[in-house]
């Protein structure tokens, strides 16, 4: 069969054509479109309060004398459909300075990572690409800037558009802490019809790491663009991830350059990697109650530099696995290479003949004990610990601090104890496709024991007990870091359970009063939870609370109406009739309450008796009611368990339902009649 031109052309450019058709997007920054100035609503988000209408990210490498440079290009504009989209006029930029390869986990010191002059002479970085560099990349220390910052805010007034542009006397930076910095601007003259455009570059010197970016937000996004343009010597990982997806393309490219510190150099190339992330009509990711951190599940790209590949040296690799970043750990200045120094507190637990105690698990407690009974946790989950002498010193410090000093008193006593290293929840989950080190924020402790019956600690678990942390280290994918290629993934989330019993023993009276007493036993994480919020200091399995209580009904002639729970679920978080992220609890747990009423003589219950169990299909979340009467007694039980922590938005229905029928249950009243 024989092609015209005319069929030609439509098999040629009728792709490209639909894909520019189905974008219309206005890309042209500093003037926007008379449907952007006159756009009320967003009709595929009729609610929203603003939206992103064009984000355009560019990642550029330059070559230097000595090393790269990757310079990160913003471009943002949002339409502001609602009062309170005028918020989003605020922009926080973060940085970082003084960052070293070397300090690649959250500070923490390790001898991984290393970009060394190659042997011989300096010639052989670019062998064959047409350049010679003078010096080697052996300076990995970097800083990161925020320049050219620009922002306006369109403002359609009658029929004319009136523009109102950002000064540099509002731009403002702040240090947060030795590493992190941030750049804060607000767009003047915002507010509800407002188009805003702001635009800026981060210049980073830290070329090993690649930023994180997110294609969603807390408002829809109707067009997002990441183009990265990385030479071929950096091999990075990346893993897009998101509920709706990215569409990806990587390409063969070039980068032209031309060294400063030779200006008789002929211009040259180097070969690049060129990628491309497109996004499109992304909803919107608010925060959300029952999300740790919505950016999990935000459209977006996560990057781990694998290697590093210089012409004449071959390539180095860095962390392919978690066995080398193992090594890494154990072998780093602040961490690894401390961990079998001799405790501190030697003598302190020599004294107390800790290491005579024989059952294991009592020697653990009893250390941990006299450990914090020395120190007090800041409140802050770091990776990088002090010298423990310095943190004996100071009586306190971060989880680092105080968790290097456990593990080192543990050993003491002839605990064996290592560190699990992790991210904390609240900060997103781990990479599952490549080994990530520089995503780990924090470790704990853990006390390996026969059998596989280890304990778990934390210096925030101080009014916890053993296998009992705090929620936001509760993570499905630890490492348990050991010597000789022992280390192991631990599934923390199955730790610690949140255990809540109560019993109320009344009597009902024939006026309507109930009275009797309400007694709590608390377990777990919830008996921790419970000492926090009373203030008292124990480190326990459990602890019991007994309330006495009156409470009054409601009396019409015979009957008695009256509410005999306490507040079990007080509502139902679930109420939507959609939802589009998994549902993540804060722990595994349990809720029981059973309530005992003996009736006022001649007295019968006429309420339904209700004796029932919903559950999800995977058996995650259920709860059971059972209602028994007899012998002028009722007994009403309510059991609420939560048997996984996430749960897919496929399971929401059946969330709904469950949380429905409890509160129902729980919160109707028990009809009782004379007869």
């Amino acid at each position: 069969m024989k092609l015209n031109i005319f069929h030609l052309f439509i098999l040629l450019f009728w792709p490209v054509y639909c894909a520019m058709a189905q974008d219309n997007v206005n890309m042209k920054f500093g003037k926007p479109t008379k449907e952007e100035m006159q756009m009320t609503t967003y009709a595929a988000d009729p609610g929203a309060e603003a939206v992103v209408l064009c984000r355009l990210t560019d990642v550029e490498y330059a070559v230097q004398t000595s090393s790269f440079l990757a310079d990160y290009h913003e471009k943002v504009r949002i339409k502001v459909l609602k009062p309170s989209g005028a918020r989003f006029a605020k922009v926080v930029v973060p940085f970082q300075r003084q960052i070293s390869a070397g300090d690649n986990v959250r500070g923490l010191k390790t001898n991984g990572m290393s970009l060394p002059k190659p042997d011989g002479s300096s010639n052989s970085y670019f062998e064959g690409e047409g350049v010679s560099m003078t010096d080697g990349i052996s300076d990995t220390d970097g800083d990161e800037s925020v320049e050219s910052i620009k922002a306006t805010a369109f403002n359609l007034e009658g029929s004319k558009v009136v523009k109102t542009s950002l000064k540099k006397s509002d731009v403002v930076t702040t240090k947060i802490d030795d590493h992190n910095y941030q750049t804060e601007f607000t767009v003047p003259n915002v507010k509800e019809g407002t188009v805003i455009e702001y635009e800026y570059t981060i210049h980073s010197q830290v070329f090993w790491e690649l930023h994180d970016w997110f294609a969603q937000c807390e408002i829809p996004v109707v067009f997002a663009k990441l183009d990265m343009n990385i030479p071929s010597y950096l091999i990075f990982n990346i893993e897009d991830h998101g509920i709706q997806r990215l569409t990806y393309t990587c390409t063969a490219g070039s980068l032209t350059f031309k060294l400063d510190s030779d200006p008789l150099a002929k211009h040259s190339q180097v070969r690049t990697n060129h990628y491309v992330y497109v996004g499109r009509n992304l909803i919107a990711m608010p925060k959300d109650d029952y999300v740790w951190n919505v950016q999990d599940y935000c459209a977006g790209i996560t990057a781990e530099l694998k290697q590093y590949r210089l012409p004449g040296m071959g390539q180095m690799d860095y962390a392919r696995t978690w066995e080398q970043i193992d090594e890494m750990i154990l072998t780093s200045d602040d961490l690894g290479i401390h961990l079998n120094d001799r405790s501190p507190l030697s003598k302190e637990l020599k004294d107390a003949k800790i290491a005579e105690i024989a059952d294991l698990r009592q020697r653990a407690e009893a250390v941990f004990n006299l450990v914090m009974s020395k120190v007090t946790w800041n409140g802050k989950y770091e990776m990088s610990p002090a010298a423990t002498s310095e943190t004996l010193k100071k009586q306190g410090g971060s989880n680092a601090d105080i968790n290097l000093l456990l593990i080192q008193s543990f050993n003491e006593v002839g605990l064996t104890a290592a560190p699990v290293v992790l991210r904390t929840r609240d900060l997103g989950l781990l990479p599952y496709n490549f080994p990530a080190i520089r995503k780990l924020s924090t470790f704990i402790v853990a006390v390996v024991m026969p059998a596989g019956a280890n304990v778990y600690l934390d210096a925030s678990s101080k009014n916890g007990y053993l296998n009992v942390l705090a929620e936001p280290l509760l993570v499905e994918r630890a490492r348990l870091v050991l010597k000789k290629n022992r280390s192991t993934w631990v599934n923390l989330q199955k730790l610690s359970k949140s255990q809540k019993n109560t019993i109320i023993n009344a009597q009902l009276a024939a006026d309507g009063t109930l009275t009797g007493t309400q007694t709590t036993r608390y377990e777990g994480l919830a008996a921790m939870n419970y000492r926090n919020s009373k203030g008292i200091n124990a480190f326990a399995p459990d602890v019991t609370e007994e309330i006495p209580f009156t409470r009054k009904g409601q009396v019409e002639g015979n009957t008695i109406k009256i509410c005999p729970f306490p507040t079990v679920i007080a509502n139902n978080p679930f109420s939507a009739d959609i939802r589009k992220m998994p549902v993540e609890f804060h722990s595994l747990g349990t809720h029981r309450v059973v309530v005992n009423i003996t009736l006022p003589e001649g007295y019968m219950v006429e309420s339904e008796q209700r004796n029932t169990t919903v559950i999800t299909q995977d058996k995650g979340l259920e709860g059971r009611i059972l209602t028994t009467t007899g012998n002028g007694k009722v007994q009403l039980s309510c059991q609420f368990s939560i048997n996984k922590i996430v749960h897919s938005e496929k399971s929401y229905a059946d969330l709904h339902l469950i949380f429905d029928d409890v509160i129902k249950y729980t919160t109707e009243q028990l009809v009782i009649k004379k007869m």
